[in-house]
């Protein structure tokens, strides 16, 4: 379950010296407090959502919410939220998901690398996930190797999503027989993304 939801947070405040209170009549006694809103998952902010505004008189602590204001404060009030800026710690979650990003790009071309090395240079246990003709997903797995060829056990079971593949990958599902193919048509399978992914312990 995802746990997401708003909180605001305060910012700042000024003390005006020409603003008189509504309600006794003070002037220069009213302050202007601000705070801003943020978004957040898991209690994690994640972007700002804009700023609000609050009123005090310190001499009778009447408070009001802008749209309570007398015009002049409203005024007054909105330049002071202008001046204040989001605190940087409210685009928390910007930077983490902008860092997952890098690192999931570095992680996806260091696979790539990866398995283009293993392409030319297979090893016993290999595993060769790949998509059926019947646009399932399956495994099979490097049983021998020749100069130019690889041979192959392929697991009796077929899943419906590539992302859940490794729960069939088991020892038990695949089949004893074994079946070879030649390493330039493995290289092709991966080529044309029959072959989608190769695992190497």
């Amino acid at each position: 379950m995802i746990i997401f939801g708003s909180r605001s947070a305060y910012i700042g405040s000024k003390m005006s010296t020409n603003a008189i209170c509504s309600n006794c009549q003070t002037q220069g006694k009213i302050r202007y407090s601000v705070f801003s809103g943020h978004a957040h998952v898991f209690w994690i902010p994640v972007f700002p959502m804009g700023k609000t505004g609050v009123s005090e008189c310190q001499h009778c602590k009447q408070t009001l919410r802008v749209r309570e204001m007398p015009p002049q404060m409203q005024q007054e009030c909105n330049a002071v939220k202008k001046e204040m800026k989001a605190p940087i710690w409210q685009f928390s979650g910007l930077f983490i998901i902008g860092a997952l990003i890098v690192l999931a790009g570095f992680a996806s071309k260091n696979d790539k690398k990866n398995e283009a090395e293993y392409l030319i240079k297979p090893l016993v246990g290999d595993i060769y996930d790949y998509k059926t003709n019947t646009d399932q997903y399956s495994t099979m797995k490097v049983a021998k190797i020749t100069t130019d060829s690889v041979f192959v056990q392929l697991n009796d079971y077929e899943i419906s999503r590539s992302s859940k593949i490794y729960k069939i990958d088991k020892e038990k599902n695949y089949a004893d027989a074994i079946y070879g193919y030649s390493i330039d048509e493995i290289k092709s399978m991966y080529n044309e993304r029959i072959i989608i992914d190769i695992d190497r312990d």
